[in-house]
């Protein structure tokens, strides 16, 4: 293993909260994952809007791109049109990816989350004296 990632693991585990702080650390979990998704409730919201402005705008793009076929001398403007349109829906695309990109993070921080609580909670049963 090289230098760098060694410290990297030894200040993952250092991070690692203790058994006897399960309570404490299940509510600051608990408050990071609600705030994970409350921004991803908002992302989708913003994505919406953008993919429905796009849409409408690359429409309209198109529709004036296409009054100006039959124009031999106007066809820049058809070209420029497009070309619009088709940017603008390659960046509500990547919007959209972006917030899938998001969503599946905070379901995976989720998943991973409530496994090492479970981990924490066999830890700390392990421990007590008697079991």
């Amino acid at each position: 293993m090289e230098p760098n990632s060694e410290s990297m693991r030894n200040g993952l585990l250092a991070r690692l909260p203790q058994p006897e702080r399960l309570a404490e650390y299940r509510q600051e979990v608990s408050a990071f994952i609600e705030k994970n998704e409350k921004t991803v409730r908002r992302q989708k919201w913003y994505t919406g809007a953008i993919w429905i402005w796009v849409v409408g705008l690359g429409t309209v793009f198109l529709v004036i791109a296409g009054r100006y076929v039959g124009v031999p001398r106007d066809a820049g403007l058809v070209a420029l049109y497009g070309s619009l349109a088709c940017f603008l829906e390659i960046y509500g695309g990547l919007e959209m990816l972006k917030m899938f990109i998001n969503r599946n993070r905070v379901e995976l921080l989720k998943e991973t989350k409530q496994v090492q609580l479970q981990v924490l909670e066999l830890q700390s049963m392990l421990r007590k004296p008697g079991v």
